[in-house]
C-alpha cells in the first residue's frame, strides 16, 4: 500500500475546510489491489455515495465508499471478510471483519472501540451488525450446544455496548427452535441454521433470517417468543410464490417484507430477485419484485434496502460459479418502483464477493 487513507485524509484537511467537500474528492493514490478493480458505473445513484463490501481471500477485503460515478473516496481495509456494517449516532461505522470481530470505526479511519472475534467454539460473530434504540448495538454469534450426543452450532442474538464493553446474550436458537425438526438441506452439526441477517420491525419486533430453513423468523421485541415464522418448515405463514436461501430481509412498513431471493434451489429456472410480500392472515403474498433484464442468478450473498424516495438498491453479489451455478457479474442496481433502472455499477477484477452495497448520505 502507498498511501493509507488516514494519511490522505489528514493531508487535505490542511487545504479543504469542509470533510465532507474533502471526501467528494476521489482518491488518486490507492492501494495496488483496489486500483486493479474496475468499477463501471452508468446513470444516476439517488445517494452520494455508496458503502461497498468486497472480500477476497489473500486480496483485497474491506469496505470501499464509492461517488455515484464509481470513483473510490474512502475505504477501510479489514484482515477477514467484509460482512456488514451499521452507523452509530456519532457518526462512526461499526465494521463486522469477520477477521477481527466488531470494529468502531471514526471517518478518519481510526479505530476507537472493538469487540474481539472469538474462535469457534467461542463467540464467533458473523453476518450482520445493527444499531438499537438505546445506543447499543446487536449481532449474530455462533452459538454451540450439545445436541443428543453431538455438539450443534446454532444462533445467539447478542448486545455490544461499545462505551462500557458490556456485551449480553439476549436470545438462542435453542430456546426456540429443534435441531431435530426445525431444518433444512443445508442444515449441519457445525452450521444448523446459518442466520444472515437482523432487521427492526416497526413494532420493535426484531428479523431474523435462515437461509438454511428458507425462513425469516420474526421474535418478539422482549425477546421472549417468536411471533410467526414465514416459508419453512414449521411455517406458520405459507408463501404463495416461494424463495430459499434468502439474504438481507426486512420489514419495510407492517406485514411488508422486503428481501433478497437468492433462488439457491431454483435449478430448473435460475435466477435471484428482490421480492417483497404482504402478509395477509396466515399467507404472504407477492406484491412486487424485479429482477434485471439479464439474470444473474447469485445463489449466495446479495442484499437489497429499500430508499427513502421508494427506489430499491439491489445487489448481486458473487462471481460466476460461486457457489456452482451462479452466474456472476458482481453487480447492483437502483430500480423504481416500477422496476426501472436508473442507477448501475459492475465490479470487475480479482475479487470474490460483494456482500452489501448500502447507499450513504453523508460520511
Amino acid at each position: 500500500m502507498r498511501t493509507s487513507v488516514v494519511t490522505l485524509l489528514l493531508l487535505s484537511v490542511a487545504c479543504v475546510t469542509s470533510p465532507v467537500a474533502l471526501l467528494r474528492t476521489p482518491l488518486t493514490d490507492l492501494p495496488d489491489d483496489l486500483a486493479a478493480l474496475t468499477f463501471t458505473a452508468e446513470g444516476r445513484l439517488s445517494t452520494p455515495y455508496v458503502m461497498l463490501e468486497l472480500s477476497q481471500p489473500g486480496g483485497l477485503n474491506g469496505f470501499v465508499v464509492l461517488s455515484g460515478e464509481g470513483l473510490p473516496v474512502w475505504y477501510f481495509r479489514t484482515v477477514g471478510g467484509a460482512v456488514g456494517f451499521t452507523r452509530r449516532p456519532n457518526g462512526n461505522f461499526v465494521f463486522l471483519d469477520s477477521g477481527q470481530g466488531l470494529l468502531e470505526v471514526t471517518p478518519a479511519g481510526d479505530i476507537v472501540n472493538r469487540l474481539a472475534q472469538e474462535a469457534p467454539p467461542g463467540r464467533n460473530i458473523h453476518h450482520d451488525v445493527i444499531p438499537t434504540g438505546n445506543n447499543t448495538l446487536l449481532f449474530i454469534a455462533d452459538d454451540w450446544r450439545p445436541w443428543n450426543g453431538a455438539q450443534v452450532n446454532g444462533v445467539a442474538i447478542w448486545e455490544w455496548n461499545p462505551e462500557t464493553g458490556a456485551t449480553t446474550r439476549r436470545w438462542s436458537s435453542f430456546d426456540f427452535l429443534n435441531p431435530d425438526e426445525d431444518r433444512g438441506p443445508g442444515s449441519q452439526p457445525g452450521d444448523w441454521l446459518h442466520a444472515n441477517s437482523l432487521f427492526f420491525g416497526p413494532r420493535g419486533n426484531l428479523l431474523l433470517s435462515s437461509p438454511f430453513l428458507n425462513q425469516v423468523i420474526s421474535i418478539s421485541p422482549d425477546y421472549k417468543r417468536i411471533e410467526w415464522r414465514l416459508g419453512g418448515p414449521r411455517a406458520t405463514l405459507s408463501v404463495a410464490d416461494p424463495f430459499s436461501g434468502q439474504h438481507m430481509v426486512q420489514e419495510i412498513a407492517p406485514g411488508r417484507i422486503l428481501m433478497f431471493d437468492n433462488g439457491f434451489e431454483r435449478t430448473n429456472e435460475r435466477y435471484s430477485r428482490a421480492v417483497e410480500y404482504e402478509i395477509a392472515g396466515e399467507q404472504a403474498r407477492k406484491v412486487w419484485e424485479w429482477r434485471p433484464s439479464r439474470d444473474n442468478w447469485a445463489r449466495a450473498v446479495g442484499a437489497d434496502r429499500r430508499l427513502s424516495n421508494g427506489n430499491t438498491l439491489v445487489v448481486f453479489g458473487v462471481t460466476k460459479d460461486l457457489p456452482v451455478g451462479s452466474t456472476g457479474p458482481l453487480e447492483a442496481y437502483e430500480v423504481t418502483a416500477s422496476g426501472s433502472v436508473v442507477w448501475h455499477i459492475v465490479v470487475g477484477g480479482n475479487i470474490r464477493t460483494m456482500y452489501r452495497a448500502t447507499p450513504l448520505e453523508r460520511f
